[in-house]
Formats: C-alpha cells, structure tokens, sequence
C-alpha cells in the first residue's frame, strides 16, 4: 500500500502531525519499501494544502493525526479510508494500519476546525477581519 501520511519531520521516525491540514510535512510511503517522497506542508500563516494532485501518486489511504470535519470531507471525497494515528511514529503507524490494529476512520476526530475554535477569525474594531486570540489586551 501507498499512504500518504502527515508528519512533523521529513523522515520515517517522525511522529504522526498533530493537524492533518496544517502538517509540516507529508510522507508518501510504501509500506512494503518503506521508500518514501517528502512534501513540504503549508505554513502556519497559509492556506491547506490542495491534496486532490496527489491522487496521481498511488495514494491508497491517509495516516494522519487529527482531523477536523473540513479537512474530513474533502478526503473523503477520494473515497480512501483514513486513519488516526495520533501520537505514533511513521512506520509504527504504518506497520499498525497494515495489520489491521487500526481501523478506518467514520467520522472526524474533531468537532471543528482548529481555525474556527477559540482562535478562529474575528472582527476588530473597524469591523475588519482579524485573528481573535481568545483574550483581549489593554
């Protein structure tokens, strides 16, 4: 198989990233090989990722940390199963998926995007959009 997998370094003893859309980095690994191409993922600052021009590369599932319900349904729009792997390293997770320890996402492990929590956009006083840090300061 060919995942596709968020991580925080650009190696196969990186950990899971925490943020599927926001991942420093992603890994195309074939699990058998263990061969992998690293991407570089968007900055903190920069929109996702258009994941749709890797479909191209074999992808045949999504190994990732956490995702929200944004970032879930356009995966789940290529119709590959994804897979929750928060906290784990790269070939931990890819050698647990493979067996079968874990099982296919069915829904989002979170109940909102991150952008759209606490320090989601909000309006300052010019009623401009900005980025609300959740507490005000004098």
């Amino acid at each position: 198989m060919t995942f596709l997998i968020a991580a925080a370094s650009p190696d196969l003893k990186a950990k899971i990233a925490k943020r599927f859309g926001h991942a420093p980095y992603y890994l195309i690994v074939d699990s058998e090989s263990l061969n992998f191409t690293v991407i570089n993922g968007a900055r903190e600052n920069e929109p996702s990722f258009d994941l749709s021009h890797f479909m191209n590369m074999g992808i045949d599932a999504f190994i990732l940390g956490n995702i929200g319900p944004g970032a879930f349904n356009n995966l789940t729009k290529f119709g590959l199963p994804i897979y929750s792997c928060h906290g784990m390293i790269v070939t931990e997770a890819v050698k647990d998926v493979q067996s079968g320890k874990i099982q296919a996402l069915l829904n989002p492990t979170m109940n909102r995007s991150v952008r759209t929590g606490s320090q989601g956009l909000g309006k300052n006083k010019m009623n401009q959009q900005g980025r609300s840090r959740g507490r005000r300061r004098n």
